[in-house]
This record gives C-alpha cells, sequence and structure tokens, in this order.
C-alpha cells in the first residue's frame, strides 16, 4: 500500500509522498510499503513548448549535466524561478517540483496555471 497526501495550503499544492507503515498479527514490526521521498511544493503547472525534447539539466545552464528530456507538450510541476544562463534572452530558468534539484529554460515552458515565485 501507498500513502499519498495531498493537502492546498494559501494558493500553494503541497504534494508529499507519505511511508505507510502496515501492522499485521502476523509482524511484530512496521514495515515501508513503498518509497519515501521529501514533501515537494507545487507553485504552478506548465507546458513544454520545444521543437525537440527540452533537457532537464542539473543546473541553470546548458552545460550543466543532463538528468532526463521532456517531449513537447509534457505537463510539468513548477516550484520557482532563477536567473541562469541566458537562452534566446531570456535568463530565467524554472525549477521542477521535483525531490531532486532539476531546471528547464523557461524560455521552452509557458506556465498555464498558477503563478511561479522566484526561489
Amino acid at each position: 500500500m501507498k500513502g499519498l497526501l495531498q493537502a492546498a495550503t494559501a494558493g500553494t499544492a503541497m504534494v508529499a509522498a507519505v511511508p505507510f507503515y502496515a501492522l499485521t498479527e502476523s509482524s511484530a514490526s512496521a514495515q515501508p510499503a513503498g518509497p519515501v521521498s521529501a514533501p515537494v511544493a507545487v507553485s504552478a503547472q506548465g507546458r513544454v513548448h520545444a521543437p525537440m525534447p527540452l533537457r532537464v539539466r542539473e543546473k541553470a545552464n546548458r552545460l550543466s549535466q543532463t538528468y532526463r528530456r521532456l517531449p513537447d507538450g509534457t505537463s510539468v510541476p513548477l516550484r520557482c524561478s532563477v536567473t541562469g544562463q541566458r537562452i534566446y534572452g531570456d535568463r530565467t530558468w524554472y525549477r521542477l517540483a521535483t525531490a531532486q534539484r532539476e531546471y528547464v529554460a523557461a524560455h521552452y515552458v509557458t506556465v498555464t496555471s498558477g503563478t511561479v515565485p522566484h526561489c
């Protein structure tokens, strides 16, 4: 079994994976039922609009490590924005609302709901 907690506070959605511990009559100890991850604040949602899959980066620049790629049309949860390397005149990068620090160039993402605060 997996536990999932969702709460909305002051216009900011908070989504967290909560470990679920089950005690059974045959077991005297609690066992985690799924992976545990840190709470992640989601400020806004965005949609990727890029001619090629958008690279999700370790830092807000084109030279940093690529973690994965997002195809055109992918919906992404946005945590906040940072100033990074200029991409077609735009120095804004979005930090994704994931447990790992991941960034995408704002030039290729359209905010579809909410507002993106500065980190």
